[in-house]
């Protein structure tokens, strides 16, 4: 394994262009220590592009083992534990005096005196998932002190730390790079370069792709002059970084294109929130990557691409206002401020694309403003922060004989959704009270489907979804269906015995689940469709009646009693 040693100087980034272009950062160097007792290698770095977000830390690898201590990086308090099986699995947060918070995700387990806080609070909400908020003087901790061992709940491909720092005030995430220096003296590998007429939507596009040649002075285009027929350009690259020594790529920190030595546009990737993460789908092209290609990360935000990591000048494109040729620089940066360049030249032809109007054609959905459309039998109504760049909205539809509406095909799932819009369809067939009472609606895109129930709201059934695709109306009249193991009516159980419900639904979606024991509410683990409960202080020796109620996202329900005695 690898070992890195920690820059001991104080750091602050004095980069050209971190003081020209972007807010300085002046994070504290040498405040917090590493909060494993292993040398730090790195799985994921800040700012990795994944399916709808960033990688918002750093992934801390931990020898391929579940419970290695973790250990606080300062003095601070605990000031949080959640518990996420879909993401964060179990999580602590520790804000620190500095006005720092971290964060460890993953994690298997907590101090003790946390662990009996969390679970009165659990069954004081009667809940299994959610967060407990500590007061600060509640779990004092100091630098160094173990805070709970390393594991691999939640969202998580294997046993690691996952490792935050934010700002305690807003709860944005910070690049953690910028607090811990390691030793790095590899820039980051550029491997593709597109180019984009923004005269057009970019999702109405294919991205065009330049062709680099690597050399000792950087990268440069075959050729070395590309051609633009538009008079508004803009770029997106393909790059990944390495940490010197370690094999795995991860993501860049910094891109920034420059037009005769003019900064034009780019973007620095710190600072970013939850609320603001899945921005990523603007930030990238999606298209492309929806379709199974790389991650082009562009330079020049897209219309509403609400990201605060941008510096732009004016509108952030490149203006080719002349037929001269002009020189491009493309400089692309790593935390360490190791920097990879593409150098090449530009020209625009002497006629140039023409632009469509999205405003006056009506069959265009606009970035920034609430966009409706509507037939007969289908409606979709947007908000403003919907879409990020304009496209020509396409509408067709399917009849069934299953559905009790058409099949509605609502353009297709390669022009991403931020927020969720409001889906409104009426059946084409007699529809029951029962039926009505039941009714889901049905999405499909790029292979999956989704239920969600629907509302009846003046003849129609609405519902909200944040993709397009395939949408239409089943009933769903089946309840679930309920298996139980580790227990039998008229059975015996022991201290630790473990019971297992196991929850089947034909839509595969259970909303609510219910435990009770004599009456009171029993903590089971999980989201479905398997629960567990390990037998415990909250079912005393005796007899007892469990009750399991479960309820599907139609609203079905199902209920099983089991009688059994604790020994």
């Amino acid at each position: 394994m690898l070992n890195f040693f920690f820059i001991t100087c104080i750091l602050f980034v004095t980069s050209t262009s971190f003081g020209q272009l972007f807010e300085k950062k002046n994070y504290p160097a040498n405040y917090f220590r590493y909060p494993l007792d292993i040398p730090l290698k790195l799985n994921a770095n800040f700012g990795e592009m994944r399916p709808n977000h960033f990688h918002m830390g750093l992934d801390l690898f931990t020898l391929r083992k579940e419970n290695l201590p973790v250990y606080a990086p300062a003095d601070g308090w605990i000031a949080k534990i959640k518990v996420d099986p879909n993401g964060f699995g179990n999580a602590i947060y520790v804000n620190h005096p500095n006005g720092y918070t971290t964060l460890y995700a993953h994690m298997n387990s907590f101090p003790s005196q946390a662990i009996i806080a969390i679970t009165e609070a659990q069954y004081a909400r009667q809940s299994w998932k959610g967060e407990v908020v500590f007061e600060k003087n509640q779990f004092p901790v100091k630098k160094g002190q173990l805070i709970g061992y390393s594991g691999n709940t939640g969202a998580s491909a294997g046993p690691h730390v996952h490792y935050e720092i934010r700002r305690t005030n807003d709860d944005a995430c910070l690049n953690p790079l910028l607090f811990y220096r390691l030793y790095d003296v590899t820039p980051p590998d550029v491997k593709k370069l597109a180019m984009y007429d923004r005269n057009q939507s970019t999702y109405e596009q294919g991205a065009r792709t330049v062709a680099l040649v690597k050399s000792k002075e950087g990268y440069m285009v075959s050729g070395g002059t590309v051609t633009a027929s538009s008079d508004k350009i803009s770029f997106a690259i393909v790059a990944t970084d390495r940490i010197t020594g370690v094999p795995n790529s991860n993501g860049i920190f910094e891109a920034v294109v420059y037009m005769d030595e003019e900064p034009v546009s780019g973007f620095q990737i710190d600072g970013i929130d939850y609320l603001q993460t899945r921005y990523l789908n603007a930030h990238i092209d999606y298209r492309v990557k929806a379709g199974g290609g790389s991650y082009y990360q562009h330079l020049s935000p897209l219309p509403c691409d609400r990201l605060p990591i941008y510096f732009k000048k004016g509108d952030g494109l490149i203006h080719l206002d002349d037929t001269l040729t002009h020189q491009i620089k493309i400089e692309v940066k790593d935390a360490n401020d190791n920097t990879s360049s593409i150098t090449f030249k530009i020209k625009r032809t002497a006629t140039v694309s023409a632009a469509p109007n999205f405003q006056k054609d009506s069959r265009y959905m606009l970035p920034n403003q609430i966009n409706v459309f509507e037939q007969a039998d289908v409606q979709m109504v947007s908000t403003e922060k919907s879409f990020y760049d304009a496209f020509r909205f396409n509408y067709n539809y399917k009849t069934s004989a299953v559905a009790l509406s058409n099949i509605h095909v609502m353009h297709n799932p390669s022009v991403p959704v931020h927020d969720s819009m409001i889906f409104r369809i009426k059946p084409n067939k007699a529809v029951t009270e029962n039926q009505k009472n039941h009714m889901l609606m049905m999405k499909t895109a790029k292979g999956k489907t989704d239920v969600a129930r629907a509302t009846f709201v003046k003849g129609w059934y609405e519902t909200r979804f944040r993709e397009l695709g395939e949408f239409w109306l089943e009933a769903d009249e089946i309840a679930p269906t309920i298996a139980i193991a580790g227990v039998v009516d008229s059975g015996f159980v022991s201290q630790g015995t473990l019971i297992t419900v196991t929850a089947a639904d034909n839509k595969k979606e259970i909303k609510n689940f219910r435990a009770e024991l004599d009456g009171e509410w029993l903590m089971f683990s999980g989201l479905g469709p398997v629960f567990r409960y390990r037998v415990d202080e909250h079912c005393p020796p005796g007899e007892h009646e469990l009750r399991i109620k479960v309820e599907d996202e139609a609203g079905n329900t199902a209920e099983r009693i089991i009688h059994f005695t604790r020994k």
